[in-house]
Formats: structure tokens, sequence, C-alpha cells
């Protein structure tokens, strides 16, 4: 069931004077029209002002009523929509006729003129060019002859090709008591039609639903469709009671997005879905493909309509694959750590990124990051599925499972991505050795300036021991200071077998050097040391001999695992908060700043407020001092590219040395101090007072 953006409705509750007033024909006209402008049933557009969706009084003339459908035709011609037309009231047929009349203020059944011939008015607005179909509910008296006659829907200007389903309240001889269709028919579409499907239409299933509800007056339908292309099946309300209208059986926001813009291209504005099931998909598939479209807009969109529609019944086929063959390792984290892994930004993980710690998935976020894989990732002339491809593989890797997996090769079979499957393989095994691979550089001991000397592991992931070597800085100063860090980059480049190479340094310094030194800027060598090497300062009091580092650290292990859950949720400071130490102070000593905290501005006595958060938070981030003008946007790129973070941080730096004027706001501006698990682990030995190098020098 594809449901329109817009999708119009005319409710018109009408009194009339010669018959007696119906108590309860305002309150049934009304719930009516509620339920058909629910947005999770009937999907119509509720209208006010001079033509209202919904019409009611006791001194209605025939030609308000005219005009009212008049008004509510024209909005569905201009926006392509099926009309839901509602009549309800008194109506009688005239002796010797079956043809049912309308009736409305100054009706009388001696005078057809005074009332409405409703099977003429259901025909002109069937009939009505541009409109996609007409639904009619009619619950009068005697509201069978309310069917107009089959020859009349054969003309026209459409030449019959238009679509008339309709609901009446009691057959053409009999009288219809206390609105009984109108009330029924409205409780029906709040609590659904067991077994009608996600959508509930004017068939068989409806009709003899109601009817088990009525009793004394006959529930009647008729149908008519002579239109072969229309937007969508001529549906009534979306059916509660189907469990495939269930959030995670609907297309989600990104897979609509695309899906609204592809169709309103190819068919013009107002054509767009709103709410998309797997069923509806496929229906739309089917008519995309179905042939000659009348009021195409523009006929080479079609191409992108279809590719949208396959790559979204894709998500839905490879969802339920994944959830059987993860089932025992589906849950957040698993999906978290996969979207990094394939590059895929925060924002493409819906809710996983909310998801409640430890809680097991739902595969609704997986929804949404299987979308991003098969909307956003493909590049021009790039295979179809490779971003979904390099998606699920990052999910496999990722929950330790191999590529020879028998799921995953008949999945990689079935969509020609064995190339794709086994390229991210090799491309996440090689990054994982690559960040296992790392070089730790210690300026710890430079308690007021610059260290006499700098310590030095290499960590070659797995469960080596790491290597250790101390160099001596010969001179006080950052020269002498680099001239020691590249003395420790020449060991760890002969201590590795061919053919590793490094690409990973952490620098770990005290607040002081933080605050003012930049060590990717220094000359190390040929070459600045962050042209070669991704550098990633750390906070050196994580290594000292303190009471205080096991606390610390465990702390900063619960913001990491809450940063995960909630990825970029960074506490922005600014320099009210900071002028008042003592309630800063408080408020870090309770816990407030449990997570990722960023100083939105860089303040004079830098120094002493990285003194302060570093022993509370794992990530401190805070612009340059020389930052472009418009740093104040800082927050902003932060927020858009935290899925880079820190390493991100890296090319960031290269562009900024490079020529980059026109950029008035750029990540290369942000300074980071940065502790993710990682460190933490390495740090795990001084949280127990072992300050010396976890291998003994020799």
């Amino acid at each position: 069931m594809t449901t329109a953006a817009v999708r119009h409705v005319l409710v018109i509750a009408a009194q009339c004077a010669a018959m007696g007033e119906l108590t309860r024909l305002n309150e049934a006209a009304r719930e009516l029209h509620d339920a058909l402008t629910d947005p999770d049933l009937g999907g119509c557009r509720a209208r006010t002002g001079a033509y209202p969706s919904l019409l009611t009084g006791d001194d209605l003339a025939p030609e308000d009523v005219d005009k009212s459908v008049n008004a509510a035709l024209q909005q569905a011609r201009a926006d392509g929509a099926v009309l839901v037309l509602a009549l309800l009231g008194h109506g009688f047929t005239p002796p010797q006729s079956s043809e049912l009349y309308f009736m409305v203020g100054g009706s009388t059944p001696q005078s057809p003129r005074s009332a409405l011939d409703v099977g003429h008015l259901l025909t002109q607005a069937a009939d009505e060019p541009g409109v996609d179909g007409l639904i009619a509910i009619v619950d009068t008296c005697h509201a069978g002859g309310a069917v107009p006659n089959a020859a009349r829907l054969a003309g026209g200007v459409r030449a019959g090709r238009s679509r008339l389903a309709m609901l009446t309240a009691a057959a053409a001889d009999q009288p219809a008591r206390d609105l009984s269709l109108s009330r029924s028919l409205t409780r029906t579409l709040k609590t659904g039609v067991p077994g009608a499907g996600p959508a509930v239409y004017v068939d068989r299933t409806l009709a003899e639903t109601l009817r088990d509800q009525v009793s004394g007056q006959v529930i009647g339908r008729a149908e008519y469709d002579q239109d072969p292309f229309p937007l969508e099946g001529l549906w009534l309300a979306r059916n509660p009671a189907h469990t495939a209208n269930s959030r995670a059986d609907t297309v989600g926001s990104l897979g609509l997005q695309d899906l609204r813009d592809s169709v309103e291209l190819w068919r013009g504005p107002h054509r767009s879905p709103r709410r998309v099931t797997r069923t509806a998909l496929r229906e739309l598939r089917d008519f995309v493909t179905s042939g000659q479209v009348d009021d195409e807009r523009r006929p080479d969109a079609r191409e992108d309509v279809e590719d949208v529609v396959t790559g979204l019944l894709e998500v839905f086929r490879t969802k339920e694959f994944l959830t059987d063959a993860l089932a025992d390792s589906l849950s957040s984290d698993l999906l978290r750590s996969a979207r990094r892994l394939a590059g895929f930004p925060s924002l493409a993980a819906g809710t996983v990124d909310g998801a409640t710690e430890g809680a097991v998935e739902s595969s609704v976020p997986l929804r949404d990051l299987l979308e991003h894989a098969v909307l956003r990732t493909r590049r021009r002339r790039e295979a179809q599925w490779k971003g979904l491809a390099r998606f699920v593989t990052a999910l496999f890797h990722e929950a330790g499972l191999p590529r020879t997996h028998p799921g995953l090769q008949a999945w990689a079979r079935r969509l020609d991505v064995h190339t794709e499957v086994t390229d991210a393989y090799a491309e996440f095994a090689t990054d994982q050795r690559r960040r296992a691979l790392r070089l730790v550089i210690s300026l710890a001991g430079a308690w007021t300036e610059w260290p006499e000397e700098v310590d030095a592991w290499l960590l070659r992931g797995g469960d080596d021991l790491p290597l250790h070597q101390r160099f001596r800085c010969e001179t006080s100063g950052s020269h002498s200071t680099a001239q020691a860090i590249g003395a420790a980059l020449r060991w760890a480049r002969r201590e590795l077998p061919h053919p590793e190479l490094l690409e990973h340094i952490d620098i770990a310094a005290p607040a002081h050097l933080l605050a003012r030194w930049h060590p990717e800027e220094e000359k190390v060598g040929r070459y600045l040391l962050g042209a070669r090497y991704s550098v990633v300062p750390r906070w050196s009091g994580r290594l000292d001999e303190a009471e205080d580092n096991a606390e610390i650290n465990d702390a900063a292990r619960k913001a990491l695992r809450k940063l995960a859950a909630a990825p970029a949720q960074v506490k922005w400071i600014g320099p009210a908060a900071l002028d008042d130490r003592s309630a800063l102070e408080y408020r870090l000593s309770i816990g407030q700043y449990d997570t990722a905290v960023g100083v939105d501005h860089c303040p004079q006595d830098l120094e002493e407020v990285l003194e302060l958060f570093l022993p509370f938070a794992p990530i401190v981030l805070w612009p340059r001092g020389d930052a472009r003008p418009a740093a104040h946007r800082l927050p902003e790129l932060v927020r858009e590219r935290w899925h880079e973070l820190p390493d991100g941080l890296a090319a960031a730096y290269r562009s900024r040395w490079q020529a980059h004027h026109d950029c008035t706001a750029c990540l290369g501006d942000l300074r980071a101090v940065w502790h993710d698990e990682a460190w933490l682990e390495f740090c795990r030995p001084f949280e127990h007072r072992v300050v010396t190098a976890p291998e003994e020098e020799a």
C-alpha cells in the first residue's frame, strides 16, 4: 500500500427540518472525519476555511453541498489525490424510482429538486479528470439507491477510466437507523480488520465485518475500476490490526525521503508516499514497471524510482537474513561498531545511537543503517550493492564470523558481491592490524617545562607485551623533544618485521604542554610528524604514580560506554561556566560532565582549564588560539563528523597546512585530548602504581 502524501476528504452531515432531528449526527460525522484525517488511519488532509473538510448544519442548501463537493474535487484534482466523500443524514427515493436523494435543511420527500441526486453527484465526481479515485460512504435511509448506473460511469470526459468504491448503509428499500454505518465504520477503522492486510479496502472483508455489527439494515458495497494506471490501490484506511503496519515493517525516514524525491521528479508534486510498507513497495514496483503512465512529468526519472524501490525491497530482504544469521549477536553494540567500521556517520544509525545500554537492538535501527548502505554510499559507476556489501561484511567481521560463513556466502552469491565482500574483509583485517600497531611516547616527566627524557612503547596487538625503550632529550625544548621522538621512531622501525609499517602514534603529555604544543607540527626527520603519522594527543596524568588512577580510568570507561550509545553528545562549556570555577568543580565532582567535554573558545588560562577537566572527561575538545573566524561552528562540525574522530583530525590538520583560505570553519581548528578504550587498556598497569615500563628494561 503506497500512501500518498495528500488525500482529501469531505464529510457532509445535514439535518433536515421535514424529517426530524438526528441527535447523533454531528457526533458521528465528527468521529468519522477524525478517523479519516488521522495520519495513522485514513491519512486524509483536514481543511478549514470557506469549504472545510467537515461540513455540518441544519440549514444547508443543495448549492452549499455542490460548492463544497466541487471545492474538494478541485483540491483532489490539483494534488492528483483520492477523494473520500461521506454523506450522513436523511435520504429518500421518489415513488417508482430507486435513485437516492440526499436531503438538506429545506428538503422534502415530495420535491427531488430540493435535495441532491446522489448517483448523479458521484458519477460527476468520479469522472473529474486528475482525481485518482473516489470513495463514497453514504449513511442515509435507502442508501443502496446511491449506486450510479454503470452506463453513466462508462462514459464522461474520462471515457470510463475512473475508479469508484462505495459503502452504503441500507438497501434501496430500507431505512437506516442511528447512523449505524458511520459509527460502526469509525470503530472498525480504529481497531482494524483482522485478516484484511496492511490496508482496509471497500471490499467483501470490510462489508462482512460491518454487517456483523449492524442489524436490521443491509450494509452494501459497490466497486467500479476502469483506471489502468492508478497511483495506488483505492484504500480507505491503514489497518491497525495488521502486524505489517508496525514500525519495523515500514520504510525508514531516509528511504522515504529518497522515494518521495524520485516519485515527485517522475510524476510531479503531491505524488510522494508518506508511509510505506513492504507490500506497498511491491505494488509500486509493479506499477513502475507496468508500462505506459499517462501523467508522467519526467519519463526519464522512472528509472530512479525503480532503483530506489529495488534498493528498499533489498533492505527488507537483507534485514531478514541478518536477523536470522546474527540472531545470537545482533545487538546495539554490534550495530554501532559495524557502523563505525564501515565508515557510516552516526546520523545513519537512526535510533541505534540512542539505544539503552546493553539492550538487544530491534530491527528498526538495522533497517536505517541498511537504507544508508543502499541509498547513500553508492558512487557513480560503482556496483549497486557495494555499500551494502561493505556494511554486511562489517557486521560479520565485528561478530567474529569468518568470510566463509555459509549464510554470508549465499547472500553474496545472490547479489553477486563476492568480490566486494572479500575486499572488505581484507581491508578490515588490515585496518585492525594497523590500529593495533602503535607507538606510545610519553612526556610524563615534564613536570614544569620540557622533559629530560621520553619513554616509548611499541604496541603490536594481540597478547604480546609491548616493547619499551627510553630516549634522552639533549636539551630542554620542543626541538630536543622532537629529536627524541625521532630516535624513538627509528628504534620502532628496527623492531618491526617487514612489511609492517607504523602509522599511529600516541603522544602523552602533561596539561601545560597539551595547552600550547602541537606535536604533529614538529619536524621529525624530513617531514612534520603529522604528515606521515596519525598523531593522537593523550594526557600523561593517567601514567603518573597516583592513587586515583584506577578511579578516574573506571569513570572514563563508563563515560565511553555512554558515548558509544549516544555519540557526539559533547557538553560544550562557555565563558560564563568557566568564570565560576567553584560551581564548575562541584558539577564535575557530582559526575555532571561524564561524557566528552568541549570548551567553545580558547581561554587565556587553557592550561588550568585542562588540568580541571582531564581527570574527569575521557575526551576534551577546544579550538586553537588562532582558529578561523567561524570557529563558533566547531560544535556543529564535531556533531557532523564525529564518526571520523579522532583519526580524522590527522587529515584535517594536513588540509589546514595547505591552501585553505576560503574556509571559514575547519575541523583542523579543533584540538583534542582523546582517551579511548585502547588507551585505557594501555594505562591499566599504571593503575596499580606500576610506573616502569610494562616490560622490564634490559
